[in-house]
């Protein structure tokens, strides 16, 4: 099991969680983005140190979490399209965190005949949902 730390640039510490398996770990370092207690960050990288997984952060002060997001069920991925006013157009649920990272692993998705490239990944820790954000 692992410890892993999301941390400021600067060092302060945002969330230490314990008892991570590697596979949640790696989910968890896979995601551009996250969603904590109504504010967005950045990863802007993680490493391994002292015996703990860090992801260090930045705050996207000009962001915030989406006015439609309602509760889901755990691990449901929302496909977004980024261009088109972030609105959802595919949701699904996944029930492993192996079936998770398959699907964010993905360049791109077709959605109703439609091939979509991938720009950007969340994790909205707060709703336990994932952003699969799309050109279009």
């Amino acid at each position: 099991m692992n410890i892993l730390e999301y941390r400021m640039e600067d060092s302060r510490p945002v969330k230490t969680m314990e008892n991570l398996s590697s596979l949640e770990t790696s989910v968890r370092f896979f995601v551009n983005y996250w969603v904590h207690e109504g504010t967005v960050y950045e990863n802007r990288g993680n490493y391994y140190s002292d015996g703990k997984y860090m992801i260090d952060l930045y705050e996207c002060k000009d962001e915030e979490p989406y006015a439609d997001a309602t509760e889901k069920a755990p691990n449901t991925i929302e496909y977004r399209l980024f261009y088109s006013g972030r609105k959802i157009i595919k949701e699904s649920v996944k029930t492993s965190l192996e079936d998770i990272l398959l699907v964010l692993s993905l360049d791109s998705v077709t959605i109703d005949s439609h091939t979509y490239k991938r720009l950007s990944l969340e994790f909205d820790e707060d709703r336990k949902v994932y952003v699969y954000y799309l050109n279009g």
